[in-house]
């Protein structure tokens, strides 16, 4: 059971990626992973519970490992009540905990620290923010709050890059605003697209050598 859920996992996620998930059928999901429609059927009662099952499993790890009653239906079951907000609290417990060092101006963290932790807020939840950035008209309030939880991540990596400047750990630039674009560009790519919905991607990967490699390009290039 396990594998046939994390198989339709990683299918449906590619899917509602990079076809929308307007556009994908429960049938493109079967065929994808080599399983009959009717096979779905059994663990989710429709598209919409694979979604919110996606969606619940990227920022509740294993909630599916336990044993449940299949298949899946929320309406009935209540098991995806209050999602949205489930997203929104996890999302904001990781901006905060990544704002702690800002209020002792980044007194014993480094900047391969805070990088490294950038890394993980972006990869760690790859999957649910690409759905929402690839299926606006389908999650209205979460891409609303997304765009403003993106706005705030970046306002963060930019003030430990004017701190790190300050204490001449960072090299001088003459635009912090574009360099931490192009930092926050680089951790978002090798975090998120290069795996799921870049031009080529590397699906073998894994995120421990995306974050090796990262990390190692934006440290030579910025590291004082």
């Amino acid at each position: 059971m396990k594998n046939r859920l994390d198989l339709i996992y990683e299918a449906a996620s590619r899917l509602f990626i990079n076809k929308g998930f307007a556009r994908t059928q429960v049938r493109d999901i079967a065929r994808e992973i080599g399983l009959s429609t009717g096979m779905i059927y059994q663990y989710f009662s429709g598209k919409k519970d694979i979604l919110s099952f996606i969606l619940k499993e990227a920022v509740n790890p294993g909630f599916f490992d336990h044993e449940r009653q299949f298949p899946v239906t929320s309406g009935a079951s209540g098991i995806f009540d209050h999602l949205e907000e489930e997203i929104k609290a996890t999302f904001e417990k990781n901006q905060q905990d990544f704002d702690i060092h800002l209020k002792d101006q980044a007194a014993d963290y480094s900047l391969e620290e805070m990088l490294s932790d950038a890394f993980d807020v972006i990869a760690n939840y790859a999957v649910s923010c690409l759905i929402i950035e690839h299926n606006e008209a389908d999650l209205p309030e979460l891409a609303h709050y997304y765009r403003d939880y993106r706005k705030r991540f970046f306002a963060q990596v930019q003030q430990y890059v004017d701190l790190y400047i300050e204490k001449n750990e960072f090299r001088k630039v003459e635009n912090t605003f574009y360099t931490t674009r192009a930092i926050v560009e680089s951790l978002a790519w090798w975090g998120m697209h290069v795996r799921y919905d870049a031009f080529e991607t590397e699906t073998d990967i894994s995120p421990e050598k995306a974050k090796e490699v990262c990390l190692d390009l934006l440290l030579h290039a910025y590291q004082a």
